[in-house]
């Protein structure tokens, strides 16, 4: 079960000598992201990092449009 504070998932795939290795983090802010792809293995290894917006009630029906009136 995901952390109802999580706002972000993101994914990174490394590659390694058996293949692509997906690693998951779940964050509250995205700029946390920074520090853990520099913790894990060495970043010229990443081949992408895949961010997808997570745990929004409403999000999903709002336009730019609509957000500037907030």
């Amino acid at each position: 079960m995901i952390n109802s504070d999580v706002r972000w998932k993101a994914v990174v795939d490394y590659r390694s000598d058996h293949g692509t290795i997906d690693v998951v983090h779940y964050l509250e802010e995205i700029s946390d992201l920074h520090q853990l792809v520099e913790s894990g293995p060495h970043w010229d290894t990443i081949e992408k990092i895949e961010i997808i917006r997570v745990n929004h009630v409403d999000g999903h029906k709002l336009t730019i449009e609509q957000s500037r009136k907030l």
